[in-house]
């Protein structure tokens, strides 16, 4: 009447939230990785850059 489960394959929602949680940790652990020595952004190889708006009249 029921239908046995294959228990080798996991099924394709499982695969898929693996695959989706390990590409998450990869990323978060590239970014902490590449992040960690930069925590003051207002140092000497940063800039400011400023701006100035000129507006010029239509007609």
């Amino acid at each position: 009447m029921f239908a046995k489960r294959k228990t080798v394959m996991p099924d394709t929602i499982t695969m898929i939230n693996v695959v989706w949680t390990a590409v998450i940790a990869v990323m978060m652990t590239a970014t902490v990785t590449l992040y960690q020595g930069k925590s003051n952004p207002t140092s000497a190889q940063f800039t400011q850059m400023t701006g100035h708006v000129v507006e010029q009249p239509y007609y």
